[in-house]
């Protein structure tokens, strides 16, 4: 990854990879081409609502233009080379963040996520896919880990976090991973579909597809608030025989088509995810208060910096079970000092913070336009 910085533009070059096929390199191309594309995008934090469009201009043409309003501009192929079985395509993008439109974006919000629940185990049997769950999940997780600039990422070892979670739970999870958004799914289908090959001798299998199916939610631990949901399917073609073991832990797993199709939606998620959690608002818990001086669990890991004004929010209960709102209030912080997860803010003019309590919190507010 490279990076330019300019008086009117950022610019972006980023490699993509992926493995030759059958000697298909066209699709090989293609693919590598969708790699690079997304890694330059999370990586500058523009938001682009299709990769595979945007891959699929580029396909066609050496340099594509996009619409003069957006944060990217163009993108264009820079070069491509086959080294042994892999195709490696380098794109460039010219890149004009808009972030004064979502003030947000300018810090990074703590995101959990836990292994992914595989429904319906008997689908798994055939080839030994038990463990697909866990690494579709830590696949998300170091690819935010890795390029996204919307968030700071933890791992929790809890698959059963894929249902609806109580008020109690949730507010312990927030405490346990000083997190306040989390990333749970539940990969729903596995299934083998019917045979495709009429004619082969009775004691050879039969090539099949195999089906993808996952849902996906983004939620709000403070609030309990649901950002995302969304359900992703492919198939691929599953060229294997019925005891054939090709576990997800091995990467020869996902040099398969059918390990490729789903790589293709994880990178989609990946995508979703940092683009729901850019503009969401700054929020900090308050977890200590002493006179005039409040301590928040959010520091430089997130982008909290020395100087920074917040307002205080005060924590409420709604009616509606399960569900927290804050109320804006007009007490107003400074941050006078900062650590790696921890800041302390001071009032300022020596308002009295004596309403304020463990569990408000603080954000970021928009500054007025004009």
């Amino acid at each position: 990854m490279m990076f330019s910085s300019t008086t009117t533009a950022d610019w972006f070059e980023a490699t993509g990879q992926a493995p030759i096929r059958q000697g298909n390199l066209n699709d090989a191309k293609a693919r590598a081409t969708e790699d690079a594309v997304r890694r330059a995008l999370l990586y500058a934090g523009a938001s682009i609502s299709s990769v595979q469009q945007v891959t699929d201009g580029l396909l066609t043409q050496d340099e594509l233009v996009l619409s003069s309003q957006a944060e990217v501009r163009q993108i264009q192929l820079v070069s491509e080379q086959r080294i042994g079985g892999v195709m490696e395509v380098t794109i460039r993008a010219d890149i004009f963040p808009q972030q004064q439109q979502c003030h947000g974006a300018n810090f990074k919000k703590p995101l959990v996520i836990s292994p992914f629940l595989l429904r319906h185990s008997q689908h798994s049997v055939i080839g030994d896919l038990q463990s697909l769950g866990l690494v579709s999940a830590e696949k998300i997780f170091r690819q935010l880990q890795d390029l996204s600039t919307s968030s700071v990422v933890h791992w929790y070892d809890n698959p059963t976090l894929a249902r609806p979670l109580t008020k109690q739970e949730r507010s312990s999870l927030l405490r346990q991973t000083n997190s306040d958004y989390l990333v749970t799914a539940s990969i729903d289908d596995v299934s083998l579909g019917e045979r495709s090959d009429r004619n082969l001798r009775f004691w050879s299998d039969a090539r099949r597809d195999r089906f993808f199916h996952m849902r996906l939610q983004l939620q709000q631990l403070s609030t309990g608030r649901v950002l995302f949901q969304q359900e992703y399917r492919t198939q691929a073609r599953w060229d294997f025989r019925k005891r054939t073991t090709i576990s997800p832990q091995n990467h020869r797993f996902w040099q398969t088509a059918y390990g490729e199709s789903i790589q293709r939606v994880l990178n989609a998620a990946v995508v979703d995810i940092d683009d729901t959690l850019r503009c969401e608002p700054f929020q900090a818990a308050i977890t200590e208060v002493a006179n005039n001086r409040i301590r928040l669990d959010a520091g430089e890991n997130v982008g909290v910096k020395s100087g920074t004004e917040l307002t205080i929010l005060f924590r409420q209960e709604s009616v509606r079970e399960g569900a927290t709102m804050y109320r804006v209030s007009p007490l107003t912080v400074k941050v006078s000092q900062v650590g790696f997860d921890w800041a302390m803010a001071e009032s300022i003019d020596q308002a009295l913070l004596s309403n304020v309590q463990i569990g408000d919190a603080v954000t970021v507010l928009a500054s007025p336009q004009g």
